[in-house]
């Protein structure tokens, strides 16, 4: 019996040992063909899944890495992060750094197709700083990678000086592939950001110089693919001829139209810059043409604009009418969508300044400094929780204090009017000895009364000392920027949403905590009012408030009269910004 057990032991040995070599071959050979095939790499690893369920964890975790970089190269999006989360750990402990640098990137990319920005933004920060580039073995592909995803992250955000950042960096990793081509490709990428910042004459120079280079190689297609955004400037600027000699060049170099003149799918903006040109030479007709095929591919706004203006210059006041209505319908979708989306960026933008802190800090430590640091973080939440716990403690006793004053206060003033109530029966029947010493002890009992009063008030205002107002603080936040863009028609919606007057008082709140509980005393102020008196605080301009608040003159006006009514008792509308500021001066 002890004989078989033995042989079946070794059986079963022998046939995982069997196992083991057959998948640890097919993970090497997706590896390999991972960069070219990524397709028939994600097909191999597929058909591992059932088996790496029970393979040991080093050789589960090389597949789940392998397997997560074939869905990224193959565009399968990832919907949970739960799997390249356990990967990044066990990387972190026992990978190389090109390791941590791929898992951490995966993990990026997980986030990236998940909605969430930001953390997408830290992961990419953080396999930056697992990356080794003082060696040789720098795996400089993923790095690549790693800055071309957080470009176009930055795009998307509307930061273009974060946008240009790292474009540098991903032409610096680009150069290191000796692929001259790519190289000026990846520098034509500049091309979004500075049209971004409106930098136009440096965005014609960047698509100048790529078209010529890449022409000198022999690139003709691809160079002259990259124009649209030149021809479109210079119709801005009234350069037909210029604009022209560029279209000819795309239309007739390129390779994006078929035979029917159609332009490939995703490029289709082009339909809406021919037309303004065709527009501008009067064909009419073909602008009319070029623009109703804008709209089809879904650039409504634009092709209502268009179409607007090509029967204007028809002088059709019927079709003028129907495009105007249109072209505001589609303006309006347009607005409520970048709405949406100002309110998305203000709150990524805090995240991604605070991953950028964190992943800038975890660049400055060493893998053998976490622990200290972690040993730091939890020393310091417990110093921040033992004051926390010392202030609320004072602020306990000096409440409890305020509160035995006022009791003592309450009872020497009940003695002293029981001993009035005495001395006055004690002069109507003329017993002067007894009304000189209640006269005595009503004098002891008014000194400490005052006393009393006074030990009161110093710990009342003690107490509240921390009560300050942080108007530099609030001037500087976000939300207070925001509408000061506003207020300098510096944003596409100048008028504020509900959403962000919410974020406005809620930032005033924290930040000027005592004149904003001074508008809640006597007689509360209206919303109206609040806002008045915030945006004159913000130093905006009347006509501005009057906009912003979507109020007439006279309206606006009367809040002022009655906010300065109800805070300084004054009627007049006109200095209540200066008695606003003079109360911060006093506080």
């Amino acid at each position: 019996m002890k004989k078989i057990a033995y042989i079946t032991v070794i059986l079963c040995l022998l046939l995982a040992c069997g196992s083991r070599k057959e998948y640890k071959e097919i993970l090497v050979k997706a590896e390999t063909i991972m960069y070219d095939h990524p397709d028939s790499a994600l097909h191999m690893l597929e058909q591992l899944r059932d088996t790496m369920q029970n393979a040991g964890k080093a050789d589960r975790m090389y597949y789940e890495l392998l397997l997560a970089d074939a869905q990224n190269k193959s565009y399968v999006d990832f919907t949970t992060d739960s799997i390249m989360k356990e990967v990044v750990r066990y990387y972190d402990r026992h990978g190389s750094a090109n390791e941590r640098m791929r898992a951490h990137y995966l993990l990026g990319c997980t986030y990236r197709d998940m909605g969430e920005a930001p953390m997408a933004l830290q992961c990419y920060q953080e396999a930056v700083g697992c990356a080794n580039t003082s060696s040789s073995n720098c795996d400089i592909q993923i790095l690549t990678a790693v800055y071309g995803q957080m470009s176009r992250i930055f795009h998307k955000q509307n930061l273009p000086h974060d946008e240009i950042w790292a474009i540098h960096h991903y032409i610096n990793c680009i150069q290191h592939s000796c692929d001259k081509e790519e190289y000026i490709v990846a520098k034509g990428q500049l091309i979004r950001p500075y049209y971004l910042l409106g930098e136009k004459d440096t965005v014609l120079q960047i698509i100048n110089d790529t078209y010529q280079t890449l022409k000198r190689l022999g690139k003709t297609k691809r160079a002259a693919s990259i124009l649209p955004t030149s021809i479109y400037i210079y119709l801005e600027r009234n350069q037909l001829s210029k604009a022209k000699q560029v279209m000819d060049i795309f239309e007739h170099e390129c390779d994006l139209f078929d035979e029917k003149g159609n332009i490939v799918r995703g490029r289709e903006h082009y339909y809406y810059t021919k037309g303004l040109y065709e527009l501008a030479v009067n064909k009419t007709d073909s602008a009319e043409f070029h623009f109703r095929k804008a709209i089809q591919y879904g650039y409504n706004s634009e092709g209502y604009k268009g179409l607007l203006s090509v029967y204007r210059e028809r002088n059709n006041m019927d079709s003028v009418f129907l495009f105007s209505h249109l072209y505001e319908a589609a303006q309006d979708s347009l607005h409520n969508k970048m709405q949406t989306d100002v309110i998305h960026q203000m709150s990524s933008l805090y995240n991604y300044n605070r991953s950028q802190k964190e992943a800038a800090q975890e660049r400055e430590n060493t893998r053998k400094a976490k622990e200290m640091l972690r040993t730091l973080i939890f020393l310091a939440v417990v110093l921040i929780g033992a004051i926390s716990w010392f202030y609320y403690r004072r602020q306990q006793k000096k409440k409890e204090m305020i509160l035995n004053l006022e009791n003592d206060l309450g009872n020497a003033i009940l003695i002293r009017e029981e001993i009035q109530e005495e001395l006055k029966r004690l002069k109507e029947k003329d017993y002067e000895s007894v009304i000189a010493t209640k006269e005595k002890k009503e004098a002891e009992l008014t000194q400490a009364i005052e006393r009393l009063r006074a030990k009161n008030e110093l710990y009342k205002r003690k107490s509240n000392e921390n009560n300050t107002d942080r108007l530099d603080d609030f001037l500087n936040s976000s939300i207070a920027q925001l509408f000061i863009k506003k207020a300098n028609n510096k944003t596409e919606r100048p008028v504020p949403s509900d959403a962000e007057w919410r974020l406005l008082e809620s930032q005033f709140s924290k930040d000027m905590p005592a004149i904003y509980n001074s508008f809640g005393h006597d007689k509360t102020l209206s919303s109206l009012e609040q806002y008045v008196c915030i945006l004159l605080l913000l130093k905006i301009p009347t006509n501005a408030i009057i906009m912003m608040v979507k109020s007439s003159p006279q309206t606006v006006s009367k809040a002022k009269s009655r906010a300065n009514m109800k805070l300084f008792n004054e009627k007049s509308a006109n200095t209540l910004e200066n008695n606003l500021l003079s109360s911060l001066k006093r506080s």
